[in-house]
C-alpha cells in the first residue's frame, strides 16, 4: 500500500473514535463504531456511527448519506467491517461496491460471526490498513462489548458515593445524600452508559429508588435487584418498573404479586453465587454492562467473587465520624490488592477516582 499523509490519517481515525461514542446502549449485541469517508487532501465526505440494534452499521450509515456511491474515497473506521448478513447486509459488501479504496482500521474484530471482513476488501483489490495505535481507544470505548465477546459475561460497574473518611451513610437504615449536584449529574450520566443497574433488596426497602436517568438525556437502564429471601416492600416503586429479581426463594406467596406487577423473577438455586445470575443477564436477557449501585453489602458481594471490573468512588469533603463504611475489613483488603487507580478528578467540591481490576 502506498504511503497515506499520516497527518489526514491521524484527524480521521481520532474523527471516528468520536463518532463511535455517540453510539448507545441500545446498539448492543452491535459494538459502538465510528466511521468516516474523505478524500485524499482529507476532505470529510461522509461520516456516520452505529445505530441502534437493527439499524445501520457505522459504515452503511456514512454510506447511506452519499448514496452509496465514493468511487476513489478512503474509509477510516474503529473495527474491521463486518463480512455478515446479520440484521444488516454485509458492511464489507457495501464498501467494496461503493468504490472506496481505501479502507484504515483500528482495531480487528473479535466477533468470529462477524470476522474476516478485512480479508475480503484485500481480496478484490480495496487497499487495508490496520491502524493498530488507535486499537486501544476501540478497546476502551468498547470494553463492555469485548468483554461479553470473550467471557459471555456483562461488564460490572460498582459506583458509590462516601464520605471523606470513607461512609456511604451516617446511620443504618436511613439515606444520607453526600455528593454535590455535579457529582449526581455525573452520576445519571454513568446510569445512561450501562444497560443495567443493579441494587440490593435493603437499598430498595430503605431508599426506594426508580434508578432512571433525569438528571442528563439517555435511556434508563433495565433494573436489576438481588433479594434472596424476596423481603421487598410491596409499594417499592422500582417494582413497576419490570425489574430482573434474583432469588433463592420460592414462596409463591411472595412471588405471585411480583409476577402480576411485570417483574421476572429468576429462582436460584439456594446459597447461589453472583456469577450465575450474571450469566443468565448476559445469555437470557442480552445485557453486556451492568451498573452497581446498591449498599455495601451487594458491593462487597460482588467484590468478594471477583466480579467488579472498575469502581467509580465519588468521594464528599465532608467528614462524617461513623457510619456505615463502604468496606469492611475485609472487603477493603480484596480492593486494595485486585484494583489500581486508572485516573482521578473532581466534580465540584467533590472527588471522582475510577480504579481498573488488575489482571
Amino acid at each position: 500500500m502506498a504511503e497515506f499523509n499520516s497527518e489526514i490519517l491521524q484527524k480521521m481515525m481520532e474523527r471516528a473514535l468520536y463518532l463511535s461514542t455517540l453510539s448507545t446502549t441500545k446498539t448492543y449485541p452491535n459494538p459502538k463504531v465510528g466511521a468516516v469517508i474523505f478524500d485524499d487532501s482529507g476532505k470529510i465526505v461522509s461520516e456516520g456511527f452505529t445505530q441502534e440494534y437493527g439499524g445501520d452499521h457505522a459504515e452503511a450509515s456514512a454510506l447511506r448519506k452519499i448514496g452509496f456511491s465514493a468511487d476513489a474515497m478512503n474509509m477510516a473506521v474503529t473495527l474491521e467491517p463486518c463480512n455478515h448478513f446479520g440484521k444488516t447486509p454485509p458492511c464489507s459488501e457495501a464498501i467494496l461496491k461503493s468504490g472506496i479504496r481505501r479502507v484504515f482500521i483500528a482495531k480487528r474484530e473479535e466477533n468470529p460471526k462477524a470476522q474476516n471482513g478485512a480479508d475480503f476488501l484485500a481480496g478484490h483489490g480495496v487497499e487495508v490498513h490496520f491502524c493498530e495505535e488507535f486499537a486501544p481507544q476501540t478497546e476502551e470505548i468498547n470494553r463492555f462489548f469485548f468483554k461479553g465477546i470473550r467471557e459471555n459475561l456483562p461488564w460490572i460497574t460498582a459506583k458509590a458515593a462516601v464520605s471523606s473518611d470513607g461512609f456511604i451513610t451516617k446511620e443504618t437504615g436511613k439515606p444520607t445524600v453526600i455528593t454535590g449536584d455535579l457529582s449526581q449529574i455525573y452520576v445519571h450520566g454513568l446510569r445512561s452508559s450501562h444497560m443495567a443497574i443493579a441494587v440490593g433488596a435493603r437499598t430498595v426497602n430503605i431508599d426506594d429508588p426508580l434508578l432512571t436517568v433525569r438528571r442528563v438525556q439517555g435511556f434508563d437502564p433495565q433494573p436489576v435487584i438481588f433479594s434472596r429471601k424476596l423481603d421487598l416492600e410491596p409499594d417499592s416503586r422500582i417494582l413497576r418498573r419490570d425489574p430482573i429479581i434474583f432469588t433463592e426463594s420460592d414462596d409463591r406467596s411472595r412471588l405471585e404479586p411480583l409476577e402480576d406487577l411485570g417483574c421476572r423473577v429468576e429462582v436460584m438455586e439456594k446459597g447461589f453465587r453472583l456469577i450465575g445470575a450474571l450469566r443468565l443477564l448476559f445469555g437470557k436477557y442480552r445485557i453486556n454492562s451492568l451498573m452497581v449501585e446498591g449498599g455495601a453489602m451487594l458491593t462487597a458481594s460482588f467484590l468478594s467473587e471477583g466480579l467488579i471490573d472498575e469502581f467509580q468512588i465519588l468521594k464528599s469533603k465532608e467528614i462524617f465520624g461513623s457510619g456505615v463504611a463502604l468496606f469492611d475489613k475485609n472487603a477493603g483488603e480484596i480492593f486494595k490488592r485486585s484494583y489500581r487507580l486508572k485516573e482521578k478528578g473532581t466534580l465540584g467540591c467533590d472527588s471522582l477516582e475510577i480504579f481498573r481490576k488488575i489482571y
